[in-house]
């Protein structure tokens, strides 16, 4: 879960995250990328490959490009394990009276 949460702790790939999750868009190349977000080619490349490397995406080659998608298993994975780390906070808040859930709950 660390290099899922590392590779979301940059506003370019929660960004481009959003656009994929949204429909925005369907795939994304770098190319795609570095146009869309004002970034260079190496740098929209790094942040595909940590995105890839986290196990969030996954690279197809079409012709002469590589389209980068959801990696939809290793998604449903990163969920369990969050919606788990999340639940069991929230539920240890409530055992305890978190005062910043008590003040949203007034």
């Amino acid at each position: 879960m660390e290099e899922v949460f590392k590779a979301l702790a940059n506003v370019n790939r929660l960004l481009l995250i959003y656009s994929l999750a949204s429909g925005e868009v369907e795939k994304i190349s770098v190319t795609a990328m570095s146009r869309n977000m004002g970034i260079t080619q190496p740098a929209a490349s790094q942040h595909l490959k940590i995105l890839k490397n986290a196990n969030i995406l996954i690279a197809k080659k079409e012709g002469n490009y590589i389209y980068y998608t959801f990696n939809e298993g290793a998604m449903k994975k990163h969920q369990k394990r969050i919606d788990f780390l999340f639940t069991c906070a929230f539920s240890k808040c409530h055992q305890v009276k978190c005062p910043e859930l008590e003040k949203k709950e007034k």
